[in-house]
């Protein structure tokens, strides 16, 4: 979290805000918008090569196949998109679909627009650091206690519960010599 306590996580629920459109009918919003056809072509190719009703609503999509459109297969696996070309050519190139998700995580982490990365946060939520839990300290300096509570839970309460708390401390002989050359 770089010492902001919160991460930016996708949000599945951001990403189909509404489960009654189809894959073909832009359910999965960040793929919805946008003068290229790539996703478009890239998704139907996804769909047909894993036996997925792009025309049907995404809550009637089972389990695994949103799973897979959100997630991507999780392997390098490419499938082939086919199309037409503006001359009536078919035309045809391999692809590998990594999954909504990570392909927001990755365009948001990339990005040195500020306008992109604000467009990729619309598809995310800022949740409190796992590995601080909001703290906006390292777990190295989190696992310091005195009288078994870190610096983050003496900030966390109030300076009633704070005074109290310190000014009943029973520091060891050692504790106390390193508190007096920290005063």
């Amino acid at each position: 979290c770089d010492g902001l306590g919160t991460n930016f996580e996708v949000d599945p629920q951001l990403i189909v805000p509404n489960d009654e459109l189809s894959v073909s009918g832009g359910a999965i919003a960040p793929f919805a918008s946008g003068s290229s056809r790539y996703y478009e072509r890239l998704l139907e190719a996804v769909c047909e090569d894993n036996g997925i009703d792009a025309n049907a609503p995404w809550a009637e999509l089972s389990a695994k196949h949103r799973k897979l459109l959100l997630h991507g297969s999780g392997r390098n696996r490419k499938v082939q998109v086919q199309y037409k070309n503006r001359y009536g050519r078919r035309r045809s190139y391999h692809a590998t679909y990594e999954g909504a998700i990570p392909h927001v995580q990755r365009r948001h982490q990339e990005t040195d627009s500020d306008s992109a990365r604000d467009r990729w946060e619309g598809y995310m939520r800022e949740v409190p650091c796992r590995h601080c839990d909001g703290a906006r300290l390292r777990p190295l300096s989190l696992a310091v206690t005195v009288d078994g509570h870190n610096i983050a839970e003496i900030c966390g309460m109030s300076i009633r519960d704070a005074a109290e708390t310190l000014g009943g401390l029973h520091l060891s002989d050692r504790d106390q010599l390193i508190a007096a050359e920290v005063m």
